[in-house]
């Protein structure tokens, strides 16, 4: 077996080149592209912090509305806020009257610390709290949108 970046020989199940000194797994730090342990959670290079998410792809992604009442009585708008999430970020579109403006708070998974979940009689609330920024509040989401929001939050807080 050779080496993929010096091309040296190596001892079968090597996990590091003796010569270059590269690691030998295909987990790569996408900052820096730095080679990496296979099992590494922070790149030892740029401190890059790898989310170990408990939940697969698929429930990443997901496209929602808050309730129109809901926005009508807490927020006095007819519009709605738009949830829509994938594999790198949340996205909170919030419209400002007759969509004159938005609001869009882009919230990569890996800046989340932390969120507050209250939950009401017919609608729950949600603020993602991030390093060093506002909170990203959400406000009048059903009880099956917020329950499975709540749940991919919950995954990531406990791996970040």
């Amino acid at each position: 077996m050779d080496c993929p970046f010096c091309q040296s020989e190596l001892n079968e199940g090597a996990l590091k080149c003796a010569h270059c000194h590269e690691y030998l797994s295909e987990h790569v730090c996408p900052d820096c592209y730095g080679t990496l342990p296979a099992g590494a959670k922070v790149c030892m290079h740029c401190r890059y912090r790898f989310s170990q998410i408990s939940v697969d792809v698929g429930q990443l992604s997901m496209a929602f509305n808050t309730e129109v009442l809901a926005s009508l009585l807490f927020r006095f708008r007819l519009l709605p806020q738009e949830i829509i999430t994938d594999e790198d970020k949340i996205t909170i579109n919030t419209p400002g009257v007759f969509r004159l403006w938005n609001n869009t708070d882009e919230v990569p998974w890996n800046k989340i610390a932390g969120f507050n979940y209250r939950s009401g009689i017919i609608w729950d609330k949600v603020e993602i709290e991030t390093r060093g920024q506002k909170p990203s509040v959400i406000i009048g989401l059903s009880k099956a949108n917020s329950d499975e929001l709540r749940k991919v939050l919950q995954s990531i807080v406990n791996a970040n």
